[in-house]
């Protein structure tokens, strides 16, 4: 896997890929090795940007396994899908540059205060790093990384709050997990469900009678991760050009991570493959989240069946503070 991390001068970046690298044994590459030529006074010249380019390629096509600390910002373009994911970090200015006065007091000492050129070189750095957050600043900026940021096409974690190391490493390492599901995702089909798949069916549907009723001689689709069922979804044909997704449903643990569009995914490649044109699902009037991914998944409501759940389910289901009454049908070309 390989990871960059970047953000402001002072954000941490170096310090969290560094203890990222020591946590997942991965190797650690620092932008600034590259972009500066190693000097008397460090960050005085700049290497070429073609060799800049040229050892940053090779070194990072040594490992398998890298996590890069710094910006890229207007090196080649084609480093920017070079990742598996891209971690930026934002804390407040007043934070950050009261790090950076530390740091850099602590590894130059009298010198900021006793030496005309260091005096100097340290108040054009802290002058620099400071306009980081200002809108229109002509360098490295807040504004151009995220501009940048809109670019890439590989996930991307924002932590823009100062939190502590050790929650930027939990935070990344669940982040990492979730890409490693989604990557290790398999599906297959089931002919018989047995409690695991029972547990999970009805955490959507909290009826067994009704699940039964049609998961008889239908298809079961589970979606497993390790050998273990995380979700899964039922097909069943209505007619020769219409199939319905009667359940689909995500361990709790697994949940919004983007599995659900995962699931639907397949589902409708799945019903393509059997010939069918048109992909229906059917959800509660009080099921907000699932309602908001169906639609930005191309489904449209096309009926309602009216007190459907108070009609056919013993109970009253309440769900998001709002009690279920009525079946919202949706429907998509496929």
């Amino acid at each position: 896997m390989k990871i960059m991390i970047f953000g402001a001068s002072g954000s941490g970046t170096t310090t969290l890929a560094h203890r990222l690298s020591i946590e997942l044994g991965f190797s650690h590459l620092d932008t600034d090795d590259y972009y500066w030529l190693k000097s008397e006074i460090p960050f005085e010249l700049k290497r070429d940007p073609q060799e800049r380019d040229n050892l940053f390629i090779s070194d990072f096509k040594k490992s398998e396994n890298i996590v890069v600390s710094g910006s890229i910002l207007n090196w080649n373009d084609q480093f920017f899908n070079y990742f598996d994911l891209v971690v930026f970090l934002w804390i407040p200015p007043a934070v950050r540059i009261a790090r950076l006065i530390k740091r850099e007091t602590e590894q130059y000492g009298d010198l900021l205060t006793t030496d005309e050129y260091w005096k100097k070189k340290f108040a054009e750095f802290i002058e620099w790093a400071s306009g980081y957050d200002q809108p229109g600043f002509p360098s490295r900026s807040f504004e151009q990384h995220t501009n940048w940021l809109h670019k890439l096409q590989v996930p991307v974690l924002r932590l823009e709050s100062d939190i502590t190391v050790e929650e930027r490493l939990r935070l990344v390492r669940e982040k990492i997990e979730h890409l490693s599901i989604h990557q290790e995702l398999t599906f297959t089909e089931k002919n018989e469900i047995n409690r695991t798949l029972y547990d999970l069916l009805l955490s959507a549907d909290p009826s067994i009678e009704v699940i039964n009723s049609y998961t008889h001689n239908n298809e079961i689709f589970v979606a497993l991760y390790r050998k273990k069922i995380i979700g899964a979804f039922v097909l069943l044909p209505l007619n020769k050009s219409t199939i319905e997704i009667k359940n689909i449903a995500v361990k709790t643990q697994y949940q919004g991570i983007g599995l659900g569009k995962r699931l639907l995914e397949k589902a409708a490649v799945a019903s393509i493959a059997k010939g069918f044109k048109t992909l229906r699902i059917a959800t509660g009037n009080s099921s907000i989240g699932q309602l908001a991914l169906y639609q930005k998944g191309g489904f449209e409501l096309v009926g309602m069946n009216h007190n459907f759940f108070i009609d056919h389910y013993p109970h009253p289901i309440i769900e998001n503070g709002i009690r279920c009454k009525h079946l919202l049908i949706l429907e998509r070309s496929i």
